[in-house]
């Protein structure tokens, strides 16, 4: 089982003055195996992408995804925005691209237009992407995010709309709580289109509680969630790597640390987690389903 680390993770390294070659430093001495970098301030030119990438792999590090935000059809220099940094992505060494589509989690913004306005204005622009990133040796990666595009539903709307496209998923384990699912759901309705993995998780109060204050998140069920470290919150993630696992994936699971708690600790906390469920997941595998000899034969 493959770990990288989502750079945004090291946002406090940033906030103090670090580059995007000290922050790569920084998850490769924490024992990642992969880098998932975003356009940080420094990381702006196709010249500094190449430089993050070869300061990468001389550490060992692969380059496993480069991840944006933006609102796609509401920000007027958002197609130009990712075609830069698909440049930024391929110069890197990324097979993948990864962006937002519409992510507002805010129940108040989720009445500003119906999820089918929504796709009729972003599929167009997606899969003008998607071929200008296959062009360059690049893949497109959609996430469930946000209170449009995530669920099994809203992704299953955008998934038919797309064939035939060049794209890929990513399965993002916490930001399915936002929609009230739960993650291996998603993952085992999308199986064969995942191809990439975010890993976060928070806390969860029922809606029937007052709410618990600052920095807790409302869900369109009502109810309330909080970043955590990865293994203190409601992500079964037992469950969910042994659905990846027995699905075959393959990719690599990209730890995205927000939780309050300082990223210096957390961040070796959640590692040190995650290899325990994946190591009991590697040693503890479950049999497949055999049915010669159990059910009858009908001739």
């Amino acid at each position: 089982m493959k770990f990288s680390a989502f750079l945004c993770s090291y946002s406090g390294l940033y906030a103090r003055g670090a580059s995007t070659e000290e922050v790569i430093r920084a998850a490769a001495e924490a024992g990642f195996g992969a880098v998932e970098p975003f356009p940080a301030a420094d990381l702006n030119t196709v010249d500094a992408a190449r430089a993050a990438g070869e300061c990468a792999r001389a550490l060992g590090l692969e380059v496993c995804c480069f991840s944006d935000n933006f609102e796609l059809f509401r920000d007027p220099d958002a197609m130009q925005r990712a075609r830069r940094h698909i440049d930024l992505a391929a110069a890197m060494g990324s097979p993948y691209y990864h962006h937002t589509i519409y992510p507002p989690l805010s129940l108040r913004r989720a009445r500003e237009c119906s999820r089918r306005e929504a796709l009729d204005a972003a599929v167009p622009r997606l899969r003008e992407l998607c071929a200008y990133a296959a062009d360059r040796g690049v893949t497109c990666l959609y996430e469930n995010q946000g209170l449009y595009f995530n669920g099994v539903e809203g992704m299953r709307m955008l998934v038919d709309r797309m064939d035939g496209a060049p794209y890929g998923l990513v399965a993002d384990v916490g930001n399915i709580f936002f929609v009230d699912e739960r993650p291996e759901d998603f993952i085992g309705a999308f199986a064969d289109r995942i191809v990439h993995v975010h890993l976060k998780d928070y806390l969860w109060k029922p809606g029937s509680e007052l709410c618990p204050g600052r920095g807790w998140y409302l869900t369109r069920g009502g109810n309330y969630l909080r970043d955590t470290i990865p293994g203190h919150g409601a992500v079964r993630f037992p469950a969910v790597l042994r659905v990846l696992d027995v699905m075959g994936y393959q990719g690599w699971h990209s730890l995205e640390y927000a939780a309050m708690e300082d990223a210096g600790f957390g961040i070796g906390m959640a590692l040190d987690y995650l290899r325990a469920c994946g190591r009991a997941v590697a040693e503890h595998r479950p049999q497949e389903p055999r049915f010669e000899g159990v059910s009858p034969v009908f001739e």
